[in-house]
Order: C-alpha cells, then structure tokens, then sequence
C-alpha cells in the first residue's frame, strides 16, 4: 500500500490554515454575560420544557380528535394535543376546556364545557362510565344532547371504547339520544348518528 505524506516543507503551511480556520469558529471575548435570544439557539440546545405549548405537537403531547359542535347543531371534529399518552380522562378534561379562540371564530361551541368538570370510571367491556356534575342537568335539551354527544363521540375515538353510560353526581341517569329519547344507554356512536358530518 502506498502512503502519500506531505512533505515537510509543506507543515507549517497546513498548521497555519488549520489556525486560522478554528480562530474563526470561536467567540470573541466579552467583558460581561450578554443574554441571548432564545430563536437564535440551534434546535434541541434547550431542554423540551422550553417549547412546551398547549396548542402545539412537542414531545410530551398526542394528537386526538375531539368532538365540537357547529353553528348548524352538527358535531364536528377537531385536532387537539393532550399529555402523552392519551388517557380517558385527558379526553375529557381537553373537552371541558372548550373551543380555542380559533375555533370559536369559526363558529363552533362546545356545550360539554359549560358542565364543569367531568370523571370517568375504568372502561368495562368497551363500555366507560362517565359521571357528570349536577350542571348537566341544568342545561337547556338541545345543549343536554349536544353535550352527551360530543362526549360518546370523543370518547368513542379512544382505541378500546365503544360505548358510554352516563352518571349525574354518581347515580346512573338517562340522557337524550338525538331523537330526544331519555336513554339509560349504553350510548354508543349510533345513537347521535345524525348529529355527525
């Protein structure tokens, strides 16, 4: 095997390039800290707290789908980002938190959020219980079934869930299906069928 070695002359040459291309690469001395902006640090430098949001993917959030309700009374879905991994009672909290004020501007509503906060149970069979405040029966009828659907819907998407029985302040209650039926359940998908695009 032939090596091919640089002849001696040509050492200093290759030294004093090498230093003056580190000489570039370094920061000049400063005479106190100086604070830098937190965009013009190179991605991953900062720990994942650092850009953290609600609103957004990070390292710490799934993406789920949840169930709002449109100017026409029709249930629409709609992208959200809960802590990973994606639990029941994640679902249900982002869903009592409400529109976003995107979404508010194109018209959808949430009535779920105007319940207060929500529980579930352990998922039985495919079946969850969900206990609602005594607020849920304070709601108007249309905002009682809208209310119920956004829940069976959301909580329906969850891998595992294929049906809700609902609970008013721990005691199994009826709620309307969208023919405006008072039902024990389970209520599954099928029941507000109509309400959905």
């Amino acid at each position: 095997m032939t090596r091919h070695l640089l002849p001696r002359a040509g050492w200093p040459a290759v030294l004093v390039a090498a230093a003056v291309a580190l000489a570039g690469c370094g920061v000049g001395a400063q005479r106190s800290p100086v604070a830098l902006d937190r965009r013009s640090i190179p991605y991953g430098l900062l720990g994942h707290r650092a850009h953290r949001q609600t609103s957004a993917p990070n390292f710490e959030s799934t993406r789920v789908t949840l169930w709002l309700v449109g100017g026409n009374q029709q249930l629409v879905p709609v992208r959200a980002y809960v802590a990973w991994p994606a639990t029941i009672g994640g679902l249900l909290n982002a869903l009592v938190q409400g529109p976003t004020e995107p979404q508010s501007q194109r018209g959808l509503v949430s009535p779920a959020s105007a319940v207060g906060p929500i529980s579930s149970g352990p998922p039985r069979h495919g079946i969850v219980p969900v206990d609602l405040p005594a607020s849920f029966e304070n709601l108007g009828g249309s905002d009682q079934l809208l209310a119920a659907a956004q829940i069976v819907y959301t909580l329906t998407g969850f891998p595992g869930i294929r049906g809700v029985v609902f609970k008013v302040v721990g005691e199994r209650a009826n709620v309307p299906n969208a023919k405006g039926k008072l039902v024990a359940g389970p209520l599954t998908r099928a029941a507000y069928s109509s309400l959905a695009h």
